[in-house]
């Protein structure tokens, strides 16, 4: 199937999103109706997802498309695949035959030895280290502790939690209405225990750090703006006041910065 293949699940994921916004905007539904059809594009998304987690993430730690790392990890493999290819066959750290005369030497002096260096060792700071170490190539140990069992079962285990929480969220709002925090709460429990899981993780990539990164950034934004807190809490008890004492409530730069906020917390922007 064309549409399943790789270079067009973030499109179709895109799509659904668009599809979403206007749903809540333009479809002029009822609350309830809205999210119904929440979960069903919900449930279309998580299908794209695992297609993804399965076809380009390898069942690891989901790398998100805005993630500014994603294509430099390519270029690394590329550059690591390049290097293993034509210099794979080297010997890392041959041998020393006098470890504690060669020791010595290298307190006698700081310049690189011909006899202890052989061309294969170079001099930085007042220590010879393997030319081979100075590489850019990716620390083998790091990756090795990554591909671990319990690293790995973490890794899906809060990669799981993570694709279906909108649902989960979806379905409680359905359940609960939107004017309750049950649905709110239970979220935060899901992405709390997440979290908890995904920042013991053993990560390798510069790419892995940032997308735990970015997804915390993204948790706080959404638990900030998202109802009833936001309604109910930030906008009636706190913006509404601090903004009152800087302008009147029918100033443009007042009703700005609310409707800009508004439109941040739409109810498919913090799914």
């Amino acid at each position: 199937m064309q549409f399943l293949q790789k270079s067009h699940i973030p499109k179709a994921i895109q799509i659904i999103q668009v599809i979403e916004f206007f749903t809540e905007y333009f479809a002029k539904l009822p609350q309830k109706r809205i999210y119904q059809n929440f979960l069903i594009l919900e449930i279309l998304k998580l299908f794209l997802k695992l297609r993804k987690w399965h076809l380009i993430d390898k069942y690891g730690l989901m790398i998100s498309e805005n993630n500014k790392f994603r294509e430099a990890d390519h270029r690394e493999d590329s550059a690591v695949n390049l290097f293993q290819e034509k210099w794979g066959g080297l010997q890392k750290d041959p041998p020393i035959v006098d470890i504690k005369l060669a020791k010595e030497q290298l307190k006698k002096v700081n310049e690189p030895m011909l006899e202890f260096n052989q061309g294969q060792y170079d001099t930085i700071g007042d220590k010879q280290v393997s030319i081979i170490k100075t590489l850019p190539i990716p620390n083998s140990l790091k990756k090795r502790d990554y591909d671990s069992q319990l690293n790995i079962l973490r890794v899906q285990i809060g990669e799981i939690l993570y694709l279906l929480r909108p649902l989960v969220y979806c379905s409680c709002i359905l359940k609960f209405g939107t004017r309750s925090y049950s649905p709110y709460l239970i979220s935060l429990s899901i992405d709390i225990l997440r979290f908890l899981i995904q920042f013991k993780i053993q990560i390798f990539r510069k790419s892995q750090k940032e997308e735990l990164r970015l997804r915390a950034k993204d948790a706080i934004i959404c638990y900030v703006l998202r109802d009833p807190f936001y309604s109910q809490i930030l906008k009636q008890k706190c913006l509404n006041k601090v903004l009152g004492l800087l302008v009147k409530e029918e100033n443009i730069l007042h009703r700005l910065v609310i409707g800009l906020l508004d439109l941040r917390s739409s109810k498919c922007l913090l799914l």
